[in-house]
C-alpha cells in the first residue's frame, strides 16, 4: 500500500496510524522573504520566497486573496516574514501561513529605490535553483535590501550584489588571478573577459578564437574591490568612471549562469535619470 499523508493537530498520532502506512506532514517555520508572487484560480496564490533554513521555495498559499489572518499584508514584497509550511509530495510546499516581521518602507516611496529592489529580488530568484542555496543567500538579499532601504548608493552596492551572489551561489568568477596561469590581474599589461570559463585572463591565456572583451586595469581593480569588500563598503564608495564597465562585466558573468532573463534589468535601466526613456 502507497505511503498517505494525514494532518493532524495532535502531538502524537495514534500508533495504529504508523501501522496502517500514515505518516504525519510536520509544519516547518523558517524566515523568508518573497521573491515573486502570482494569482493561481480564483482565490489561491503561488508564492516564492528565499528562506534562511530551507533556501528557495514553491508553494501555494489557498484562499491567500480572501485571507485576513493566515496572509494578510505578507505575500508582497519587501517584507520580512515567518512562513509556516508543511511539505508535499511535489515541488510546491503547502503555505500554511505567513506572518509578518517587518517592512521595508522605501520601496513603496521611491522609484529608484523600488527599481533596484525589484531587480535584486528578480535575480535572486533566476540565481538560485530549488532548495540547493543555504542561509548564505538569504542574508545577502536581506542585507541588501536593508542598505536600498537605508537609501545606500545604488549603483555600486548592485554591482557588489551581482559578484557576492555569484559566490554565493556557486559561481564565484576568478577576478584577482588570472584563471589560466595565475598570474594578478592587477599587474597583467592587458586583462580580458572569458565568459566561457567564468573569469578574467592574461592575453598569453586566452585560447585561439576565444570570446572575450578587454577589461581596464581599473575596472578590474574595482571588481575585486567589490567582490571581496562587504556591501556596506560597496555602498559607501562613489562612483567611478569605471563602474559601467564593471556592470558589463557583471551582466556578461550573470548570463552565462543565470536560469532565464533577468526582466527587471531593463526596468532598472529605464529609472536612471540619465536614461534615454527615464521615467520621470
Amino acid at each position: 500500500m502507497g505511503t498517505r499523508t494525514l494532518f493532524v493537530k495532535v502531538a502524537s498520532p495514534a500508533p495504529r496510524m504508523y501501522e496502517r502506512g500514515w505518516s504525519v506532514a510536520l509544519e516547518i517555520t523558517t524566515p523568508a522573504l518573497v521573491l515573486r508572487a502570482r494569482p493561481y484560480g480564483e482565490s489561491d496564490r503561488i508564492v516564492t520566497l528565499i528562506t534562511e533554513q530551507h533556501g528557495k521555495i514553491t508553494g501555494i498559499a489557498k484562499g491567500a486573496k480572501n485571507s485576513r489572518r493566515r496572509f494578510a499584508g505578507t505575500l508582497e514584497p519587501f517584507v520580512h516574514v515567518r512562513a509556516v509550511f508543511r511539505q508535499r509530495n511535489s515541488e510546491l510546499v503547502f503555505l500554511v501561513r505567513c506572518e509578518l516581521v517587518g517592512a521595508l518602507r522605501a520601496f513603496t516611496r521611491d522609484l529608484d529605490c523600488f527599481a533596484a529592489g525589484t531587480y535584486v529580488l528578480d535575480l535572486t530568484d533566476r540565481m538560485v535553483l530549488g532548495r540547493e542555496s543555504g542561509g548564505d543567500v538569504y542574508r545577502l538579499v536581506c542585507e541588501a535590501l536593508a542598505l536600498l532601504d537605508a537609501g545606500c548608493v545604488r549603483e555600486p552596492l548592485l554591482r557588489a550584489f551581482e559578484l557576492h551572489l555569484l559566490s554565493a551561489s556557486g559561481y564565484a568568477p576568478g577576478l584577482e588571478r588570472c584563471r589560466g596561469c595565475g598570474t594578478s590581474t592587477l599587474e597583467a599589461a592587458a586583462i580580458y573577459l572569458s565568459v566561457e570559463r567564468g573569469s578574467l585572463l592574461c592575453r598569453r591565456c586566452v585560447r585561439p578564437g576565444e570570446p572575450v572583451r578587454p577589461v581596464s586595469t581599473a575596472t578590474s581593480r574595482q571588481l575585486v574591490r567589490l567582490a571581496t569588500g562587504s556591501l556596506a563598503d560597496a555602498a559607501r564608495s562613489a562612483t567611478g568612471a569605471n563602474l559601467a564597465e564593471a556592470a558589463a562585466v557583471a551582466e556578461h558573468l550573470l548570463a552565462g549562469v543565470t536560469s532565464g532573463p533577468v526582466r527587471s534589468r531593463a526596468f532598472l535601466a529605464r529609472t536612471r535619470v540619465d536614461s534615454a526613456g527615464a521615467l520621470r
